[in-house]
């Protein structure tokens, strides 16, 4: 069985390796990376430590164009990053199963992708919780110089000897004992439902929908109302073209 494994990077690199290490046999772990220089290194650290530990799991990353994710229409592209990204797992390598972990990364993103996680029915959502993020915060900075050099050294064979150097304490980092891994409760939203909203939001198509659902769009900003009459709101015609792109 083919187990994939999403998930965004934000500061704290042992999130993503602590999961593949609970889970153990992952074939795929995709990670989903802004271009903020400290996110950047903490992949280099990720695709290391994995390579030392995991040598059989492909590591690949994902990139959002931007340093962060704080606006509504960047947070609209990483949902469409994103998006392909989970159809792309499923359809083009052959994922039976695949997980998202959204330990890492902005609130926003971990948010949406939970969401997203139910429209695309993946097999599970989940999150890393370490007891001691103090301890995790300064095992981080006392490392720091080390995983800059990772991130400037000019190749694979040079990443492994400074990760050797230090391998007693990048282990203890990156594949800690004390964790929790907690699964967020999900309701997959059934395929042919979601294909056919979309699609009644996409063509504006809006006098299929029941009295239920319309009020249901109303409410979440999806469409809006002008005295008896509804359209697509300008925020569902980017929600519905995020998901059918």
């Amino acid at each position: 069985m083919k187990v994939a494994v999403i998930a965004p990077l934000g500061m704290s690199p042992p999130v993503i390796t602590a999961f593949v290490h609970h889970i153990r046999d992952v074939r795929d772990l995709v990670v989903i990376t802004t271009a903020d220089d400290r996110v950047k290194q903490g992949f280099e650290l990720v695709k290391v430590a994995m390579k030392v530990k995991y040598p059989k799991t492909r590591v690949h990353e994902v990139e959002v164009p931007f340093e962060d994710i704080t606006t509504e229409e960047q947070n609209f592209e990483f949902m469409r990053i994103a998006g392909r990204t989970i159809k792309r797992q499923k359809e083009k390598f052959g994922s039976d199963v695949v997980y998202l972990n959204v330990a890492g990364g902005r609130k926003n993103m971990c948010i949406t992708l939970s969401i997203l996680g139910q429209f695309l029915n993946v097999d599970g959502v989940f999150h890393v919780v370490s007891p001691n993020v103090k301890i995790v915060n300064e095992m981080l900075e006392n490392l720091r110089h080390d995983i800059e050099r990772l991130y400037l050294a000019e190749s694979d064979e040079e990443r492994l000897r400074i990760y050797e150097e230090k391998a007693r304490y990048f282990n203890a980092l990156m594949f800690p004992e004390d964790y929790q891994v907690v699964r967020i409760p999900t309701v997959p939203v059934p395929g042919d439902y979601m294909q056919r909203i979309l699609d009644v939001i996409y063509n504006d198509r809006l006098d299929t929908l029941t009295y239920s659902e319309r009020e249901l769009l109303l409410r979440h900003g999806l469409i809006e109302k002008f005295g008896n009459r509804y359209r697509v709101s300008d925020f569902g015609k980017r929600f519905a073209e995020v998901l059918v792109g």
